[in-house]
């Protein structure tokens, strides 16, 4: 990390009002928590969670890697994704304003998130397949069919785009982020993927889950972030710290419906919001930075959304879901 990847943070109004929301809502979350307010499941043990997984991933999944490819050349991201310039602050706003009334209506009135079990804290046999099925094709429908149809509108080429990756070039990052990321949880405690099924049920879960996620929570960032956000906020400010922070905040609104999260009473909404913006503002940056150093916005689907870090918290749900045997 060096002083000329943190002091643009300073020099915008974009990176200024991104940071102190982050900054709001965490000293928030700590008053409301010290007051003695209820605190929603999700919330539980905030200070540990922030220190021991969510800072690491700042540290190790954006400084580090913005260190470490700071020489490469910019992303074109007016050509690669077809953005235009004139109208790309509207159309960043627009996907914003998109996103965060259709998580009201699904998270209020269907109970859904982009994670399944939505604002649910999953317990055995608490749902059924059908419930899965509908949260996929919902999340594929609002978040991946209409805004591609509206990106095909715009002229976007997914033929030219792929045609920029280079993934040799990126294997190391795609390799080493997946195992700090898959194994990280694990060692840490955080979740437990050693035991409780058999070998038959892993070959069938693990696929299973992956296919579900990448549909229902995989996709649809991809589409809405990396494609239609972060391009447009990319060309609109030169720092890359800056497009960073303002993605993990988009990241953040599409999880303020996650498992766990309460909104029943103004106590546990408070820690809810509070803890969502938080943490997983730290999440997506780590999410946005592999698409801002690579210019790939699928780097990050096999490091830090499903295929990484999905596998060990989500396979034994949809074992349980789906009757693997």
């Amino acid at each position: 990390m060096t002083f000329q990847t943190v002091i643009p943070l300073f020099k915008n109004r974009p990176a200024l009002l991104g940071l102190t929301v982050w900054l709001f809502a965490t000293l928030g979350y700590f008053v409301l928590t010290g007051s003695g307010f209820e605190v929603a499941p999700i919330a539980e043990e905030g200070l540990m969670s922030l220190i021991s997984f969510y800072i690491p991933i700042v540290l190790v999944a954006v400084f580090l890697l913005l260190y470490l490819t700071r020489k490469r050349s910019p992303v074109e991201w007016q050509t690669l994704f077809t953005v235009n310039k004139s109208t790309a602050k509207r159309e960043a706003w627009v996907a914003v304003g998109y996103l965060l009334s259709t998580q009201a209506v699904l998270g209020f009135a269907f109970n859904q998130g982009l994670h399944f079990p939505g604002t649910d804290v999953y317990t055995s046999g608490s749902h059924h397949m059908r419930d899965v099925v509908l949260w996929m094709a919902t999340y594929t429908l609002i978040y991946v069919v209409l805004p591609v149809l509206w990106l095909q509108k715009q002229g976007f080429s997914f033929r030219r785009l792929f045609a920029s990756f280079r993934w040799l070039r990126d294997l190391w990052i795609l390799v080493a982020y997946w195992a700090f990321d898959f194994f990280g949880p694990i060692f840490a405690g955080i979740t437990d993927f050693t035991s409780g099924m058999s070998m038959s049920q892993y070959a069938l879960g693990i696929p299973l889950g992956v296919l579900v996620n990448t549909f229902g929570a995989g996709l649809p960032v991809v589409v809405m972030m990396h494609l239609i956000f972060i391009p447009r906020v990319a060309v609109l400010v030169d720092s890359k710290l800056t497009v960073v922070l303002l993605g993990g905040l988009f990241y953040a609104v599409f999880s303020l419906c996650d498992p766990g999260v309460d909104y029943s009473s103004l106590q546990t909404a408070l820690t809810s919001f509070t803890y969502i913006l938080m943490t997983q503002t730290l999440v997506g940056m780590g999410k946005a930075t592999f698409t801002v150093v690579t210019g790939n916005p699928f780097i990050h689907f096999f490091t830090l959304h499903v295929v990484s870090a999905r596998i060990p918290f989500d396979t034994g749900m949809y074992v349980d879901i789906f009757k693997v045997k």
